[in-house]
């Protein structure tokens, strides 16, 4: 889809919001479900793997069971494996984006940059080693960093999934230490949200309605630069609108649904110590995705999907010349699988394809006109069979086995290259009682280098890059032992896990500001994350969590993106028409920083906010982000610049009851 159709794709959506009926609204106005839902008792849920009635050895055992829908190409809940599910809605003080969000979940830490292109690294695993879906589509990464989920509007978002560990078998290749799974946000009844925030001028509006076959959304955001406590000035700035359009309905015995998520990004800062005198801007950040999807209740699903995304980049350094470089792609894909019951074996096999075409990657000095192409037309074809099994052997005591076996080649400019690699995944369930659960899951994982990370040679936000095609896969092993509590008014779940990767792709220094990418051989990763819940009366809930991840490679050199030791608290204060929030957040200094990043000093960093509803359909958030003004680094990246000032904002949320 060109981006001329993305953008009549989005100004459609908003139409349709725009100009919907008084009668719709009437209409659904019984079809409200928890569209509006603040708060769920639990990070995590209970769900069965084939979206029905609760079973006691599927999802991670935590407190209430909810409908989960984020989940990986396999259509099997990963048993042993250490998994959170969030929403937007649940967070504390209206996060900024998708990585301010998702990096409070234990095991999670930001890396990068600062502004919405932050990235962030699962386990220390970060940049590509880390897979993404959205709407069970992989994202492909368009920059060195990793894929940054900026395009996607938080308001629009439903379920999060986020798995820690090696994850191949369940979600693709490309989960060599973790996953992350998104699903949009279905809007059953009229929904309206406005917003601002101090810090940037930050304005944010979102609309949405549908019923139970259809669900349409849109939203725009923006901000201006914004500035750190000390005057220091940030580049922040961007423009978003995007929109979420689904539809499901029936076919005989089979369902389908149907799913397009346009948006488009302007004009987004690169926040970096650099700024004002180096100035990066992305002029545009363009996505449009597509799924559609049949299944029927035999346990048969087929799933094809397709992802047309586009970068740009504009450099602006004192005595050179301007630079600009472009990255785009035209994705598509599939999965058809099974799911079959035997006696006490519950079984998935499948088969994923997933091609990539029109794989372009220019960069141009001086003048845009002078673009010079090392990636034209490169391609890229992977396909994938993968088979879990889950045996319920008792009661107590459930196993999960799983193998996924990838083969891709990829071709630019007459060059060609092909790998194979497989996967494997084994778990145990011990649910000795009715209020703890032990588990152990063993996992490989790879990944495959991307067409950019071979051939893409040119200019970045951060410096010039030299692609490498002679890279191999890198290769995960893992391990994760953890025990999950629940009792009466206590929840409380702890991993501790060791990871081994070998061929780990590094960025490495060539000269000043230009960097390439090498195989370094093998690096170790082990750490530990513990959560707890507590309520003791009614209307308050307290919970709190502590991660510890350490990570070098076979020179004893600390990995890039190991997050500091961090600890959290959280407490929400719940009464008929008021709730009151607040987080308390204090990570440890960093004295053992990996490449290109820097020691940084402790910090206590605070949010809070207040929720009063002024009808059951009508209610108001007040919030502040960085309550006390703190001046640090959002991360250790050496070119990492302080966060924000403090930002006092303001939420209206309006659903049809």
């Amino acid at each position: 889809m060109s981006r001329l159709l993305q953008r009549t794709a989005i100004a459609a959506a908003f139409n349709l919001v725009a100009l919907a009926s008084a009668g719709a609204f009437a209409e659904d106005s019984n079809e409200a479900g928890d569209a509006d839902a603040t708060w769920r008792e639990g990070t995590s849920m209970t769900t069965d793997r084939k979206s029905g009635p609760p079973q006691d050895n599927d999802a991670p055992w935590q407190t209430d069971p909810v409908q989960v829908t984020a989940r990986g190409t396999a259509n099997d809940w990963p048993s042993a494996l250490a998994t959170d599910v969030l929403t937007y809605q649940d967070a504390v003080a209206a996060p900024t984006d998708f990585q301010d969000l998702i990096t409070r979940v234990p095991g999670v830490g930001a890396t990068g940059q600062n502004g919405i292109f932050e990235t962030f690294s699962i386990r220390g695993s970060g940049a590509n080693g880390i897979l993404i879906l959205v709407g069970g589509m992989p994202i492909t990464a368009q920059r060195r960093a990793g894929v940054p989920v900026a395009f996607v509007e938080p308001a629009l978002l439903g379920d999060l999934n986020v798995t820690r560990g090696p994850a191949v078998v369940h979600f693709g290749a490309g989960a060599l230490g973790g996953a992350i799974s998104i699903e949009p946000r279905w809007f059953e009844a009229p929904f309206v949200s406005a917003g601002y925030a101090t810090s940037g001028d930050e304005a944010s509006l979102a609309a949405g309605m549908g019923s139970e076959r259809f669900s349409v959304a849109v939203a725009r955001h923006q901000a201006g630069d914004s500035e750190a406590p000390d005057g220091t000035p940030l580049n922040t700035s961007y423009e978003r609108q995007s929109a979420s359009l689904q539809y499901r309905t029936k076919l005989g015995n089979f369902d389908l649904d149907a799913l397009l998520l346009p948006s488009r990004t302007e004009n987004i800062g690169k926040s970096n110590s650099r700024y004002p005198v180096r100035d990066t801007t992305y002029p545009e950040d363009s996505h449009t995705l597509g799924r559609l999807r049949l299944r029927h209740a035999s346990g048969f699903e087929a799933t094809v999907h397709a992802h047309e995304q586009y970068l740009g980049t504009y450099n602006q350094r004192p005595g050179t010349p301007d630079s600009f470089a472009a990255v785009s792609s035209t994705d598509f894909g599939g999965t058809a699988q099974q799911t079959f019951a035997s006696g006490n074996f519950t079984s998935n096999i499948g088969v994923e394809f997933l091609g990539r075409r029109n794989v372009n990657g220019y960069d141009a000095r001086g003048s845009l006109l002078d673009r010079v192409y090392s990636l034209r037309d490169g391609e890229e074809n992977s396909t994938s069979l993968f088979a879990v099994t889950d045996w319920r052997a008792t009661q107590e005591l459930g196993f999960e086995f799983g193998a996924r076996a990838t083969s891709i080649r990829q071709h630019e400019a007459g060059a060609s290259t092909s790998n194979n690699d497989q996967a494997f995944t084994g778990g145990v369930t011990w649910t000795a009682n009715d209020w703890s659960r032990w588990t152990l899951n063993l996992a490989s994982g790879y990944r495959f280098p991307t067409l950019e990370e071979r051939f893409f040679t040119g200019v970045t936000a951060q410096g010039d890059i030299v692609g490498n095609a002679d890279l191999d896969s890198e290769h995960s092993e893992g391990i994760d032992l953890g025990y999950a509590l629940n009792a009466g008014n206590w929840g409380g779940e702890i991993h501790v896990w060791r990871t081994r990767v070998k061929d780990l792709i590094q960025l490495v220094d060539i000269s000043p500001d230009v960097n390439g990418y090498t195989n370094v051989g093998e690096a170790k990763l082990h750490g530990a994350e513990a959560a707890i819940g507590w309520s003791p009366t009614a209307e308050l809930n307290l919970r709190s969590s502590f991660t510890v991840i350490r990570g070098s490679d076979n020179t004893g050199q600390t990995l890039y993106g190991i997050p500091p030791v961090s600890a959290d608290l959280e407490a929400r204060y719940r009464l008929p028409k008021l709730e009151l929030s607040a987080r308390y957040s204090h990570r440890w200094k960093v004295d053992r920083p990996g490449f290109e990043e820097l020691p940084r000093d402790a910090v206590d960093i605070v949010d809070a906010d207040a929720r009063y509803h002024f009808t059951p359909a009508l209610n108001m958030q007040v919030y502040v982000r960085n309550l006390l003004d703190k001046q640090y680094f959002a991360t250790s990246d050496e070119l990492s610049t302080y966060a924000p000032e403090r930002s006092i904002g303001i939420n209206l949320n309006w659903t049809l009851h």
